[in-house]
């Protein structure tokens, strides 16, 4: 176990040095080194994610201004996201810390488990955290007090029209932070593989930014901005990450009209 807690802290300070200067890692506590490296690199894919939504902005530019989101609009979903980000990163940060300090099933090499045990291992754990995320998000509309005041100013875009790849990050600071719980619940019970792990942070944080850019994704099974805009607008469906699966399970899944017709023919 010693040796695996000093493999994550290498692996972490290998990863803090390719963003930050080396002297500045060995000036700072490791868990401030390691939490500017995830919210620099935070502030670096927020913009960077929205505005590769391609789709989104071909329609801006062509569509007229009263179906697309106003630039007022966008500057707060903005202002929103950039104050949040930093407590966000700090929740996934403790994760690291956790992993760091023998608190979790991670493991810093593949060839410790095996390739057939590594995906087994992967799959397993994103089917996990697919059901954690989605009753997380399900409880923070159906507990009246917490979706108030904390998962309400996201969805203070409930209309389609006000919906951009921006407002993908914005809401309170503690709405995203709420929505990464069980990435790091789930580390206590089920092992994965470090780097990946971190990777599968990188791709959520990027699929928050396009799932609200809403483009007529396709593809059975993927929770994709089509059905997450009928999250925004209806408030009671589709709670799900990647997948609509959950929310088949547990009944609250409404088809766009576009994708119904598809979906029945896989039925």
């Amino acid at each position: 176990m010693e040796e695996y807690m000093k493999m994550f802290i290498e692996n972490t300070s290998f990863y803090n040095e390719i963003v930050l200067p080396k002297k500045l890692c060995i000036l700072l506590p490791h868990f401030l080194s390691s939490w500017l490296r995830t919210t620099l690199c935070a502030f670096v894919i927020y913009p960077t994610a929205s505005f590769f939504c391609l789709d989104f902005w071909k329609r801006y530019v062509s569509s007229s201004k009263e179906t697309m989101p106003s630039k007022r609009a966008m500057v707060s979903q903005v202002v929103g996201a950039l104050t949040s980000i930093p407590i966000n990163t700090l929740f996934s940060t403790v994760f690291e810390w956790m992993i760091e300090n023998g608190w979790t099933r991670c493991y810093p090499r593949i060839s410790d488990v095996g390739w057939q045990s590594y995906v087994l291992h992967t799959l397993t754990y994103l089917f996990a955290v697919e059901f954690g995320i989605y009753w997380a998000h399900r409880l923070l509309h159906e507990i009246k007090p917490i979706y108030k005041y904390i998962h309400a100013p996201h969805h203070c875009y409930s209309k389609e029209i006000a919906l951009s790849p921006f407002a993908g990050w914005s809401g309170h600071p503690l709405d995203g932070a709420i929505l990464e719980t069980p990435y790091g619940l789930i580390l206590m019970f089920m092992p994965i593989h470090f780097t990946t792990l971190l990777v599968l942070f990188l791709v959520e944080a990027v699929w928050g930014v396009i799932i609200h850019d809403r483009s007529d994704a396709k593809g059975w099974l993927i929770m994709g901005s089509n059905y997450h805009t009928i999250h925004h607008t209806s408030g009671h469906h589709n709670y799900g990450n990647y997948t609509i699966l959950m929310d088949w399970l547990f009944g609250t899944l409404r088809h766009p009209k576009s994708t119904a017709n598809d979906y029945n023919t896989h039925l």
